[in-house]
């Protein structure tokens, strides 16, 4: 990844941060302002494309703003509005208003026709509480919590610095603090999207955004994303790209061995890693984060890529890499 993909990336991931900030009392301004004030002065964060990735991701403040015509927020704007517009859905209540204390939904809550009413216990991924499984009970977030979890943030934030490396571990970061607080708070809405689902989504399609517009060669982003934003959104910009492991099956149940259970699962361990191995590979080979791979698992996974013909090259050639690898093997 280059610096520019590498800032793009995390003013992508952090670019709802002051969902937290206004939830946990800081509620006077608007959180766009509230997140850039919170990055620049407590998280320590000083480059000014990623904070104004963070300050300028809504049209209200971006009309008006000072930055180039080919700053990166032009990107983080839309790549924030596709996500927006693929997880959020109204409900059929009619109430309206928002919820600041409002607790994350089960996205299972809809499923199959189902009309249940679970949620999720408010706070952090902690390996020592075990599964936070969505429950009857409706638990709220308190102000004190979100101090919390922005307490942990910052604490984060200060030690990460702003190179490829470092970019997965902040996906992890937003992964720790941000899974079970609700990306919308609308009453309007069903609150089944996690905050960091959603910075994840956004951070994939604005990687995606970045190279297409590269293989556009177009300079002004504020005229191709902004001013004519919904003619953008007719392009075919993006590719849903799926690949899987065949012959599992046999690979991992043909064993006659006592102690069977345990081999099945060194082995299922083993293909486990050499999925995530060979996606780690491609999305290297395409200047890519984590943040683009939507799943994997069971030999299969599902990644968001670019729709450009220098990724499909790149994907061609690396998927012929792999399978001469797999039949030498």
């Amino acid at each position: 990844m280059t610096d520019y993909e590498v800032k793009l990336v995390a003013g992508s991931l952090l670019h709802d941060i002051g969902k937290v900030v206004f939830r946990q009392g800081d509620d006077q301004r608007n959180h766009s302002v509230g997140g850039y004030e919170y990055l620049k002065t407590e998280a320590g964060i000083e480059d000014e494309d990623i904070l104004n990735c963070v300050r300028f991701h809504h049209s209200a403040l971006l009309k008006g703003a000072n930055v180039a015509e080919n700053a990166m927020c032009y990107i983080v704007y839309m790549a924030d509005n596709i996500a927006a517009a693929a997880d959020r859905r109204t409900k059929d209540d009619g109430t309206f208003g928002f919820e600041k204390s409002m607790p994350l939904q089960s996205i299972f809550n809809i499923l199959n026709g189902n009309e249940e009413k679970f949620y999720y216990r408010p706070g952090m991924l902690d390996a020592r509480e075990g599964v936070n499984f969505p429950q009857e009970e409706k638990e709220e977030f308190t102000q004190s919590q979100y101090g919390e979890i922005k307490r942990h943030l910052t604490e984060n934030l200060k030690t990460l610095k702003w190179s490829g490396e470092y970019i997965n571990s902040l996906l992890e970061v937003m992964e720790a603090n941000l899974t079970y607080i609700p990306s919308s708070t609308s009453m309007n809405e069903r609150a089944d999207i996690s905050l960091y689902d959603h910075v994840k989504l956004t951070a994939a399609l604005a990687s995606c955004i970045s190279r297409y517009v590269q293989e556009k060669d177009t300079d002004n982003l504020k005229e191709y994303l902004f001013v004519h934003g919904k003619d953008f959104e007719e392009e075919e910009a993006f590719l849903l790209f799926s690949m899987d492991i065949s012959g599992i099956q046999k690979f991992i149940y043909t064993i006659a061995t006592k102690k069977a259970l345990r081999t099945l699962r060194a082995r299922s361990f083993y293909l486990e890693i050499l999925m995530e191995h060979m996606i780690d590979g491609l999305l290297e080979e395409n200047g890519l984060s984590r943040a683009n791979l939507i799943y994997s698992g069971g030999g299969h996974c599902y990644l968001l890529l670019p729709n450009t013909e220098n990724v499909k090259r790149t994907v061609d050639d690396y998927l012929e890499e792999m399978n001469t690898w797999f039949r030498e093997q």
